[in-house]
């Protein structure tokens, strides 16, 4: 879900796919080998994985679809519209780049193109560089302390310098990580991919959706408790209870720092801390629909504008990425504090700020072109409480006690359990598969 600024950036038919991979058949084995809890990237990844392997699986998903953060929604604009994940992250890394281009999904590199307003216009050549400046200026700080290990917040290390810095903070803090520079440990940071980013003009959740077809699950069917007192395990679920040799977890840090899956016994100690460690950052689309491109950048153009200076630890503003895949949506993203202060709000007064932004920048005429717009709030999603993961500070080192399966019957996977792709679709994925390689070879 996060966007093209990464961490280390210094570093077939739609119809068919919707019917087919949004909504798979529904089968049960009994007893199965492994409980699958989760239908999200790592959920499907280590279904199918496992189902490769010969054993016998059920895949639980709380909710009336799969894909989690993952999903391309058609409803609402007429248009693909990426309600979570749209960035392919790090592309060499990325298998879903790849597959889309395998099965004639447009797949293409994200463009370089970049507009800096300040006020109602562009900004100078001066002001482009101290921009420039500000953002260098917290890169280096933020990759020196990471470099060096230091498991510190980048306010810390950070010296504010003129008024460019807050805008240098949203676009590596709310609009990369979500989170502000409080609230993300630098090692961490650091520890992130390098690579450039791909869209799929059909929707990152198109193109992964049609290779989770054919895998069976259970919608509507949330995981309320997992017992492991005694050989395997059982799960319960409102529909009954699921006997397996053993599970794996896919949901969100956020949802399991909630309880809202009860382990019997309780999980170690340590494993609890990692849930609430690894927290989940928040990162919103404010999706405006207009009838023309009104903001003179290029399809998939990015758009920043010189956020106002605030002592309140979170910068508030959002960036831009315009007609995307050459349509008529526009992304707002909205991250960190700033983000959860607007969901409190409600999804009206989100657009009805994401509007005025708009028209201090490009005058009252938008109006005449606006269609409708949309705001996603993944914070009180209760599936999913946040959008993606990353460490606090002084936590990185609970990634691998996240990571760590419990008495070789409850593994863990998810973007937030991956050791180098975290807070992305793939990483999600490539830990689904790894998780369920590992416990394969456990299963008795």
């Amino acid at each position: 879900m996060a966007n093209p600024f990464s961490r280390r950036d210094v570093l077939a038919a739609t119809g068919a796919l919707t019917a087919a991979g949004l909504f798979p058949r529904s089968a049960r084995a009994a007893n199965p080998d492994v409980v699958v809890i989760g239908a999200g990237a790592a959920g499907i990844a280590a279904a199918q994985t496992l189902l490769k392997k010969g054993q016998t699986v059920a895949v639980l998903e709380a909710t009336d679809r799969i894909g989690g953060r993952v999903h391309t929604d058609h409803s609402i604009f007429g248009e693909p519209y990426d309600m979570g994940a749209h960035w392919l992250h790090i592309g060499k890394a990325n298998p879903f780049v790849g597959y889309g281009q395998k099965h004639g999904f447009d797949i293409y590199r994200s463009p370089d193109h970049e507009i800096l307003y300040v006020g109602d216009r562009e900004a100078s050549d001066a002001e482009y560089g101290l921009y420039e400046k500000a953002l260098n200026h917290a890169y280096s700080a933020i990759s020196r302390a990471g470099e060096q290990g230091r498991d510190v917040s980048p306010a810390s290390v950070i010296k504010r310098k003129d008024a460019w810095d807050d805008l240098a903070h949203m676009v590596i803090g709310p609009w990369s990580m979500g989170k502000d520079f409080a609230d993300f440990s630098c090692a961490d940071w650091y520890s992130g991919p390098e690579g450039s980013n791909w869209y799929c003009r059909e929707g990152f959740g198109a193109v992964w959706a049609h290779g989770a077809q054919g895998v069976p699950v259970e919608l509507s069917t949330p995981a309320t408790g997992v017992d492991w007192r005694g050989k395997g395990v059982r799960v319960d679920t409102p529909k009954g209870t699921l006997q397996a040799k053993a599970c794996i977890v896919t949901v969100s840090t956020g949802v399991l720092a909630r309880d809202t899956i009860r382990f019997d016994p309780a999980l170690p100690s340590k494993k609890q801390e990692s849930f609430h460690g690894i927290s989940m950052g928040l990162y919103n689309h404010i999706a405006f629909q207009f009838r023309r491109n009104i903001f003179g950048t290029r399809d998939d153009g990015y758009l920043l504008f010189k956020v106002g200076r605030t002592d309140s630890g979170s910068p508030r503003g959002f960036g831009m990425l315009t007609n995307i895949g050459g349509a008529s949506l526009s992304f707002g993203d909205v991250g960190g504090n700033f983000a959860r202060d607007l969901e409190k709000q409600g999804t009206d007064a989100a657009l009805a700020y994401g509007l005025e932004v708009l028209r201090r920048m490009f005058g009252g005429g938008i109006d005449k072109e606006f269609v409708k717009g949309h705001v996603t709030t993944w914070g009180q999603n209760p599936y999913t409480l946040g959008s993606y993961a990353s460490a606090k500070p002084g936590a990185r080192t609970l990634r691998s006690a996240l990571r760590a399966p419990v008495g070789d019957r409850i593994w863990f996977a998810g973007e937030a359990c991956s050791p180098d792709l975290w807070a992305t679709v793939a990483g999600a994925h490539k830990s689904g598969v790894d998780t369920a390689k590992q416990m394969a070879g456990k299963l008795i």
